[in-house]
């Protein structure tokens, strides 16, 4: 059985009118008064906004994470082997490169004290359109994942 509500007009509302409850295929109707105050919105409202508060604070605790691009990783890596930045643009690529071509090739690039690089097959599911809520099918794939090894996971929470 499905339960339905009905509230009442809106002059009925304010004057100590109130919902209707109903079961479908029924004719019992189970009348409620429904008390809605300004306090309790405003109460609600205010509770809301407190909430939004406190999660833009937690957002602004976390420090800013600065994007390092590639060029700066390229100059970071001609000083260190002290070569041509064209030198280190070129090891760069090929490493890249590398590790691109194995994980598509379906092999695991495990490197020492960094992480792993794999293929994650992901199955084919069913989802829903969030505007239409109309169901869709999601066909399987394939995601690349990376998982830190547990020298750099120590180094990142130091």
């Amino acid at each position: 059985n499905e339960i339905g509500f009905a509230i009442m007009d809106d002059a009925s509302l304010w004057s100590g009118g109130g919902v209707e409850a109903f079961v479908k295929g029924s004719s019992h109707v189970h009348a409620r008064p429904l008390m809605i105050s300004a306090t309790s919105l405003n109460a609600a409202a205010k509770k809301k906004a407190a909430a939004k508060k406190k999660k833009a604070a937690a957002k602004k605790a976390a420090p800013a994470q600065e994007t390092v691009r590639k060029s700066e990783l390229v100059s970071q890596i001609s000083m260190e082997l002290d070569c041509t930045k064209s030198d280190a643009e070129a090891a760069l690529a090929a490493v890249l490169g590398s590790i691109q071509t194995n994980v598509v090739a379906n092999k695991k690039v495990s490197l020492t004290g960094f992480g792993s690089f794999s293929m994650r097959p992901r199955a084919a599911r069913k989802g829903r359109n969030p505007q239409t809520g109309e169901e869709i099918d999601i066909p399987a794939s394939n995601a690349i994942g990376f998982t830190a090894a547990k020298a750099f996971k120590d180094m990142a929470n130091e």
